[in-house]
C-alpha cells in the first residue's frame, strides 16, 4: 500500500470515528437517540406516528376538561334549580291549603315566589365562557327571554295527526354542544343541557307557571271567584304543573349526570393513553443515558488513540512526497 493510500485510509478511519463521536455527543446533550430522520429512518417514521397520536390525545384532553367544566356547571345549576322548584311547589301547596288566608299572607307567598322565579330564571341562563349551557348551539345572550320566558335555543317542530283528525305540534330542541373525546365515530359527548326539555318555553315554562300562581295570589277576586278558571283553581293546578316541571327537570339532570360520568371515564382513559404513548415514544426516540455516556467515553478514547497511532505510524518523509 502506497503512502498516499495509507493517508487516505487513516483519514477515512479518523473521520468515521469523529462522526460517531459527534453523534454520541449529540445524543448525550439532547437525550435523544433519534433527533433527525437520518439517525434511523425506520424509527423516525414510527416516532412521527406516535407524535401525531400524542398531539391528537392532547387535544382530546383539552376537550374533556372543557366538557367537564360545562357538565359540572350544568349539574350544580340543575341541582339548585330542582331545589328552587321544590320550594315553589311547597309554597303553592301552602297557599292552596290556606283557605282562610288573608290577602297579606298571600302577598307574602307571592313575593317569595317572585324571588324563586327570578333565581330560577338566572339559573336557566347560566353561562360558561360566555356561552349558555342551556341554549345548545345558539349564540343568544340568554337561553330564556327574561320577559316572555321564551326559549332562545334552536328548535324543530313536528306535527302529527291523530285518527280523529286532531293535530298536535311538538317543539323540541336541536343542536346540542358536543366535545370529541376520541378518534372513534361515536367518541363525542353532549356537554350542553336541554333547556327546553328542562324548563319549557313561554307560557308553558316553569317560570310562567310560577308567574301564573303569583298573579292568582294577588288577584282581587281570589275570595269570590271559585270557578274552574278562577285564582283558587289556578293555584290548585299550579301544584300539579310544578310537580311535572320538577319531573322534567330531574329527567334532564339525569342525562347530564350520565354524560358527566362518561366524560370522567374518558378523562381516566385519556391519561392512560397519554402514558402509554409517551412510553412508546421514549422507547423509540430517547437515548439510554447510562449507555450513551459509556459509549461516548469509549469513543473519545478510541478517537484520541486513532489520532496518536496514525501520527506515529505515518511519518512524512521526502520519499512520501515522491511516491
Amino acid at each position: 500500500m502506497t503512502t498516499s493510500q495509507l493517508y487516505a485510509s487513516a483519514a477515512a478511519n479518523i473521520q468515521t470515528s469523529k462522526a460517531r463521536l459527534s453523534q454520541l455527543s449529540d445524543q448525550s446533550s439532547s437525550g435523544l437517540a433519534v433527533s433527525k430522520p437520518s439517525d434511523d429512518p425506520a424509527a423516525a417514521q414510527q416516532i412521527l406516528g406516535v407524535l401525531s397520536q400524542q398531539s391528537a390525545n392532547s387535544q382530546y384532553s383539552t376537550n374533556i376538561d372543557d366538557g367537564l367544566t360545562w357538565l359540572s356547571t350544568a349539574d350544580s345549576t340543575m341541582t339548585s334549580a330542582e331545589n328552587l322548584v321544590r320550594q315553589a311547589k311547597d309554597l303553592v301547596i301552602q297557599a292552596g291549603n290556606s283557605g282562610t288566608s288573608s290577602a297579606a299572607s298571600r302577598n307574602a307567598i307571592a313575593a317569595q315566589l317572585e324571588g324563586i322565579r327570578d333565581d330560577l330564571l338566572n339559573a336557566a341562563n347560566t353561562q360558561v365562557n360566555g356561552r349558555s349551557i342551556f341554549a345548545g348551539t345558539s349564540d343568544a345572550a340568554t337561553a330564556f327571554d327574561p320577559t316572555t320566558f321564551a326559549y332562545n335555543g334552536p328548535t324543530t317542530s313536528t306535527t302529527t295527526t291523530a285518527p280523529g283528525g286532531t293535530t298536535t305540534t311538538t317543539v323540541s330542541s336541536v343542536g346540542s354542544v358536543q366535545r370529541r373525546i376520541g378518534a372513534g365515530s361515536t367518541d363525542s359527548v353532549t356537554v350542553s343541557a336541554d333547556g327546553l326539555a328542562a324548563f319549557g318555553s313561554g307560557s308553558t315554562s316553569v317560570f310562567a307557571q310560577i308567574q301564573g300562581v303569583i298573579t292568582a295570589l294577588r288577584s282581587g277576586t281570589y275570595d269570590t271567584d271559585t270557578s274552574s278558571t278562577g285564582p283558587q283553581a289556578t293555584i290548585t293546578a299550579g301544584i300539579d304543573q310544578l310537580g311535572t316541571a320538577l319531573t322534567n327537570l330531574s329527567a334532564q339532570h339525569a342525562v347530564v349526570g350520565a354524560n358527566y360520568a362518561r366524560m370522567t371515564s374518558a378523562k381516566t382513559q385519556n391519561a392512560t393513553t397519554a402514558t402509554a404513548l409517551e412510553t412508546q415514544r421514549s422507547g423509540l426516540q430517547d437515548a439510554d443515558t447510562t449507555k450513551t455516556l459509556l459509549d461516548l467515553k469509549t469513543q473519545e478514547l478510541a478517537y484520541q488513540t486513532a489520532l496518536q497511532v496514525t501520527a506515529q505510524v505515518i511519518q512524512p518523509t521526502l520519499m512520501s512526497f515522491l511516491s
